[in-house]
């Protein structure tokens, strides 16, 4: 089942680590700045306020007189321009008399008061506090900070970083994934590359296990081939001299009794034909995988041949197409005559079979179609492994379908069903196309 794209681990590394490194990085960066910025106002705004205090001070002790704060601010037009710096309440009073010279409201009302003590030229000295209201926008700051080429830059750092983590991470992973298939797609000889098996971290030890497994498999499987092999050939001496021995019997019995000696070479029959299909499937693998491409058309117009001489009851449909693949067209031939084979032992008469072929993107696609009863989606689930028989079907032993997935395989394509109830079963080769 193919991956969506939304759900790939790469994307969800790269998106995770990406907004990850980048707001943590943004957002530190914007309040370093904050706080930075709050710094420099304030002290921008102590010495503004420390300025026009000493101002207001010098005119005091030359004049006697100070203005009201309405035409101070009216006599520094200039501080209008930046209003954030301008004291918007301040107080100035003489530590040694206590006296108030300028401002006359109640200091504790100030919110964040600022307070200094200033010694004029005469050696008095003042004491001078003022209301901080120095509150920048927040929201527009941060806007303007997200709009800024800072911004850009983090992501495209950020971005850089998160998509080399990413690839870290997923190419070997993916490069797992393939050889896995291979295992799967019955290359026993699969095995990581040295450059993934000599990681000293988790993926090369993963890759380390991949080995051991597929070296254990291919154990496995080809002890299974060669003991079907021995045995299979070690039935045939004791099945040949139990027919011997039945004939010999059924000399020497009366015509009553004729049944039972018909039973015994019935069921030494089945047995040698289970026989010939385990020694069938077990051949397959010892097959020579050819690299030289074929004519589709030459070998299944002999396959089509073939069973309509032995199957007349089946209508076979074929259109011959120009299309050629790469491999042992053998492994072909056995694989379409097993699905064939299958159509006619478990259709009706006359149920026609449609053979077709055609050229997709990438790949050589042929179906075998048939009429029959069809098979339910719990059925396809099983139907390529070895020995399973549905309910009903007396015929054969459950090797047929898998003899041909097992030489498509080995031609390097995949075989595939797909059936409704009532409306026959579909077979799908697929193959590289060349």
């Amino acid at each position: 089942m193919a991956i969506r794209w939304y759900k790939r681990l790469f994307l969800k590394i790269f998106v995770t680590v990406w907004l990850t490194s980048f707001l943590v990085i943004a957002l530190t960066a914007f309040v370093i700045g904050h706080l930075s910025e709050q710094r420099r106002d304030r002290d921008v705004f102590s010495a503004r306020v420390l300025g026009q205090a000493e101002l207001l001070i010098d005119r005091y002790e030359r004049d006697g007189r100070l203005p009201s704060p309405k035409e101070w601010r009216r006599y520094h037009d200039d501080d209008h321009k930046e209003p954030r710096f301008f004291p918007t309440r301040v107080q100035i009073t003489e530590v040694k008399t206590g006296l108030v010279i300028f401002g006359h409201d109640n200091i504790r009302e100030y919110r964040n008061p600022l307070v200094f003590n200033v010694l004029s030229d005469t050696g008095r000295e003042y004491q001078v506090v003022a209301e901080t209201r120095i509150r920048p926008d927040l929201a527009a700051k941060l806007f303007g900070f997200f709009l800024s080429v800072q911004v850009v830059l983090l992501m495209v750092v950020a971005g850089i970083a998160a998509l080399l983590i990413s690839l870290m991470v997923v190419r070997p992973v993916n490069r797992l994934r393939q050889y896995t298939r291979d295992l799967y797609n019955g290359d026993l000889s699969a095995r990581t590359d040295d450059d993934l098996s000599r990681r000293g971290d988790e993926i090369g030890e993963l890759s380390r296990e991949f080995n051991r497994m597929a070296e254990y498999v291919e154990q496995t499987l080809q002890s299974n081939t060669h003991l079907l092999q021995d045995v299979s050939h070690e039935l045939r001496a004791p099945l040949a001299r139990l027919q011997m021995a039945a004939g010999l019997a059924g000399q020497k019995m009366s015509e009553a009794d004729q049944h039972f000696i018909e039973r015994i070479n019935q069921e030494c029959e089945r047995i040698n034909r289970l026989i010939d299909e385990i020694l069938s499937l077990s051949r397959l693998e010892q097959m020579e995988v050819s690299d030289q491409s074929f004519e589709l058309t030459r070998v299944i117009d002999t396959l089509v041949e073939d069973f309509r001489f032995s199957a007349p009851d089946h209508p076979l449909e074929w259109a011959p197409v120009n299309y050629r693949i790469r491999g042992n067209p053998a492994l072909l031939e056995r694989a379409l005559s097993n699905i064939l084979g299958n159509a006619v032992k478990h259709t009706p008469a006359d149920t026609g079979i449609v053979i077709s072929a055609e050229q997709t993107a990438g790949n050589v696609l042929i179906r075998v179609k048939d009429r029959g009863p069809g098979l339910t989606p719990e059925q396809l689930d099983k139907m390529f492994k070895p020995f399973v028989r549905f309910t009903g079907q007396q015929n054969g032993y459950g090797l047929g379908l898998s003899i041909a997935q097992r030489a498509v395989q080995l031609l390097g394509g995949t075989l595939s069903a797909q059936s409704q109830p009532g409306e026959g079963l579909e077979l799908l080769l697929v193959f590289p196309r060349i």
